[in-house]
């Protein structure tokens, strides 16, 4: 689709210590994935030739990550895989991104120059995998000026639907209400943040609300001008989450280990990531690996259960790993038992210890540590 381009605005949702030094959006996920690699993927598969990710911060990871594209074909002379900082003139920056509005303006020349008409717009920390070319195509041929792709969660308890911005449809699928993270939910019809509509008018909305210290993209840009655009629903039907807590990191983690899910989400449409060079995960005589994701690199020579391993993670003999995930280099020593936690990169826990934590609340612990 050489009309559209893609705006990612890499999520600064907090989720200690997992984001402390990174951005929520280039959390691991699924052994060796990133989540920004779900959007970043979606927008490659359907065409799109200009992609801009902005950032806030943390960014140096994300940076590290995407860098110049090369794993979804973006990594081009013109336009490709565009990586847009905070604007930092000044010195003060930072405190002035108050929403995505901020950063959106801060981004306004890269906006400006693009020579497409159309505009997909990804806010948030979901995970989906969605057929952009077909919402595209629904969005010019229902005239709509803002498109936003939606999930229906019937099924989903309140507390749950409450992470959620909510719409309320009428019958020809047009917009009549929406509802950011409400307490009492009214519809069961879940924003994946994610919005096309023409780049004129995202440069039109950026302007206005800028002028008016409008910080909010949803709140300010949309919930309060509806009446004056014709804003319509998209429905995707696949498996969507949003990702902003523990909780949800872990059991997004979790649903990987189904084999249905992992079709549906990285081979249905491809998913691309960036290639780690490993060697092929070592299983030794005395190992045991049930129902788990493992990435390349690893060393098996205990016992691994319903978990999640990224690249290069070590789990030696006697040791037990158990409803949990283990990002990059952990190091699991001898007679360690290991239930319901999450590791960040490079964590080494020492022979004999036990981590235990529940379901509900996985015990997490910050990059670099030795236990």
């Amino acid at each position: 689709m050489i009309d559209t381009m893609g705006i990612i605005i890499a999520s600064n949702i907090s989720i200690p210590p997992l984001t402390d030094f990174r951005s929520a959006t280039a959390l691991p996920i699924a052994g060796g994935y990133r989540i920004i690699d779900f959007v970043l993927s979606n927008m490659a598969n359907a065409g799109l030739e200009n992609i801009g990710v902005a950032t806030e911060a943390n960014y140096s990871s994300l940076m590290d990550h995407i860098k110049s594209g090369s794993p979804w074909d973006l990594n081009r002379k013109n336009r490709g895989l565009n990586i847009l900082p905070p604007n930092i003139g000044n010195k003060n920056a930072f405190e002035f991104i108050r929403g995505d509005i901020d950063i959106l303006a801060g981004i306004r020349e890269f906006i400006h120059r693009s020579r497409e008409t159309y505009v997909i717009l990804s806010l948030g920390n979901n995970i989906y995998n969605i057929d952009f070319e077909a919402a595209v195509e629904a969005h010019k041929t229902n005239q709509a000026d803002i498109t936003i792709i939606y999930k229906n969660m019937s099924g989903m308890d309140q507390k749950d639907l409450s992470r959620y911005t909510l719409l309320e449809l009428d019958e020809f699928n047009n917009v009549i209400d929406i509802e950011v993270c409400p307490y009492y939910p009214k519809t069961t019809l879940a924003s994946t943040d994610v919005f096309i509509m023409e780049r004129a008018l995202l440069e039109s909305i950026v302007d206005e609300c800028s002028s008016r210290g409008n910080h909010d993209f949803i709140k300010d840009a949309i919930a309060k001008k509806m009446s004056g655009l014709i804003v319509r629903g998209y429905e995707y039907t696949g498996y969507t989450d949003k990702i902003d807590s523990m909780k949800s990191y872990y059991n997004n983690n979790m649903a990987f280990l189904n084999e249905d899910m992992q079709q549906d989400m990285l081979y249905s449409h491809p998913i691309y990531t960036k290639n780690k060079d490993q060697s092929p995960t070592h299983y030794g005589p005395d190992s045991q690996a049930v129902n788990s994701y493992i990435a390349d690199g690893c060393v098996i020579e205990g016992t691994v259960i319903n978990s999640v391993l990224s690249y290069g993670v070590t789990v030696k003999k006697g040791a037990v790993v158990k409803n949990s995930v283990l990002m990059q280099s952990d190091m699991i020593e001898e007679d360690v038992i290991l239930e319901y936690v999450v590791l960040d990169k490079e964590v080494r826990v020492t022979a004999g210890r036990k981590l235990i934590g529940q379901e509900n609340y996985p015990l997490p612990v910050a990059k670099g540590t030795v236990i």
